[in-house]
């Protein structure tokens, strides 16, 4: 009789477990750290392209260093590499109270603690299915997933109240001391680490003998080999295209939040914990639950793509809500108030952000379980390298513009042009036929989107 899979047996695993309790600690000060500074930069400078600036410094370590990062996460002892990031980022948190009133030094600082980030996120999502069974993989990622935007709403949620009454610098010293925490439980981690390739110990070698040319020709190659193996796999590029956009329009919102809050809405930026953050997590946590339960048997593509057709009519409805709906326009009072001064337009964005929150997970988990199962040991913290480089890559430009955008025309067209692309790429999943002709696409993508769309 096969043994049932359940979230009890993969957290009786010892090696998951400890993983599990590292990524709470360091997801939790991390996602408190993001919104207390997309916040503090909004109020210190009043301005969209101020915040977009900062989101793009935290996206532009992953393009610099993340292919090369995954190369190295491949060969280095994992407990060391998760050990060293907690005590790094604890000194960054603790010196964000000394310099926060410097833009520039708020850049900086950011940079540096996405720039750690790039090794930890490859590290732990290619540690997983090294330490759980194959059989196991949909539910330990369902407990990852809910726990990273369980981390995010309860981040982004004490990080709002903890700056309205206990002001900015509670919550840098709060993410320190729970990341020195962190730092003295990783000494229980177990080993984790995968069986270096040739090329792989050739680097290693190259490495110990500070022998930089070899280092980068050996670099180089494994990055070059990994990006050709990833061509190679329509299931694995289209998971790390999915992903990519979904941290895109992530960063997109992170942007435009604040301005829509406070100058649309008339809602403290603070209060999006409660109107958009919590219900979100809310959403996620209980779609990870679902899918967790029953994901086994589901066709991963059709979930996905009405996860994004359905995402994309949330944003149309952001955006035109205001205009369909005049009543904002006389709200009574010209400067933000707390979210319980405006019960049904809070009730709205509740339950709004609550079904983004399922979109999401049903587009996040089955795509990183096609990642981690169509991957090796040898080769999946590369790949999920180059995940992190694409998330941040296609991040770049567009965080920028929305900020740019966002301070000369407002926030509304942009979420209505966001939820129309949106839209119209997860009808492209579903339908295809209505897009393109039999032989107008190869026989590959035609077959990875169900050939029967053209067979009818």
């Amino acid at each position: 009789m096969a043994e049932r899979v359940t979230f009890t047996s993969v957290i009786q695993n010892r090696g998951f477990l400890n993983l599990w309790i590292n990524q709470i600690l360091v997801q939790l000060s991390y996602n408190a750290l993001n919104f207390a500074l997309i916040i503090w930069v909004f109020k210190l400078t009043g301005s969209n392209t101020a915040v977009a600036t900062l989101l793009f410094f935290i996206y532009l370590p992953a393009v610099i260093l993340g292919l090369f990062t995954g190369v190295l996460v491949d060969l280095i002892n994992k407990k060391k590499i998760i050990m060293t990031i907690d005590i790094l980022l604890c000194l960054l948190f603790l010196s964000l109270i000394f310099l926060k009133v410097f833009y520039p030094a708020i850049l900086v600082i950011a940079f540096l603690i996405n720039a750690l980030s790039q090794f930890y996120a490859p590290t732990e999502a290619s540690a997983i299915p090294m330490i759980v069974k194959r059989k196991q993989l949909i539910a330990a990622n369902s407990i990852i997933s809910a726990t990273l935007y369980t981390t995010f709403l309860v981040g982004f949620g004490l990080s709002g109240f903890l700056i309205n009454h206990f002001g900015i610098n509670f919550v840098f010293l709060m993410g320190a001391l729970i990341l020195f925490i962190a730092f003295g439980l990783s000494f229980l981690f177990p080993t984790i680490y995968a069986r270096p390739t040739r090329a792989g110990k050739k680097l290693i070698f190259a490495i110990l003998n500070k022998n930089y040319l070899q280092i980068k020709e050996v670099g180089l190659w494994e990055i070059l080999q990994t990006i050709r193996m990833i061509k190679g796999k329509l299931p694995v590029m289209t998971s790390i295209l999915i992903l990519g956009g979904v941290q895109m329009v992530v960063g997109v919102l992170a942007v435009l939040i604040p301005a829509f809050l406070e100058r649309v809405l008339h809602i403290q930026a603070t209060d999006a914990s409660y109107v958009m953050v919590f219900p979100v997590g809310m959403g996620i946590i209980l779609g990870g639950f679902i899918l967790g339960k029953f994901g086994h048997n589901i066709i991963r593509r059709v979930v996905v793509s009405k996860a994004i057709v359905f995402s994309g009519l949330l944003f149309i409805l952001v955006g035109i809500a205001p205009i369909v709906s005049p009543a904002v326009k006389y709200l009574p009072h010209a400067r933000p108030l707390s979210f319980i001064t405006q019960p049904p337009l809070s009730a709205v964005l509740i339950v709004g952000s609550f079904l983004l929150g399922l979109a999401m997970v049903s587009i996040l988990v089955p795509s990183q379980t096609v990642l981690q199962e169509n991957t090796s040991n040898q080769d999946r913290g590369k790949v999920f390298a180059v995940l992190g480089v694409a998330m941040a890559g296609l991040s770049l430009i567009p965080v920028l513009l929305a900020g740019v955008l966002a301070d000369i025309f407002g926030t509304n067209p942009i979420f209505l042009g966001l939820g129309v692309i949106i839209f119209l790429i997860g009808l492209f999943g579903l339908k295809p036929a209505l897009f393109f002709k039999k032989g107008e696409l190869a026989y590959s993508l035609r077959e990875f989107l169900g050939l029967g769309h053209w067979e009818r």
